[in-house]
């Protein structure tokens, strides 16, 4: 079954940090497709701490998640 099948066979999370304005540093958390590295979204934090537990989430989430689940949750279309 489709729904059965785990989502971190087919995306993978990636963290970017960067310099935004002022020296503050910026968090870029991105899923991407595993077997091509085309990203499917980004979410930018200017907060550390704020990135780092979305990014937890969003690991486990791959983890614990059925696909249909983590598209569901994460707006990951069907096509992608």
């Amino acid at each position: 079954m489709a729904s059965d099948r785990s989502p971190r066979r087919d995306f993978r999370v990636l963290t970017r940090r960067r310099e935004g304005y002022e020296n503050a540093v910026m968090v870029d958390v991105q899923l991407q497709v595993a077997q091509t590295g085309a990203m499917v979204w980004a979410q930018t934090f200017s907060d550390l701490d704020q990135a780092e537990a979305f990014q937890r989430e969003l690991e486990a989430d791959l983890h614990d998640l059925d696909d249909a689940g983590f598209r569901r949750k994460y707006g990951v279309p069907s096509s992608t």
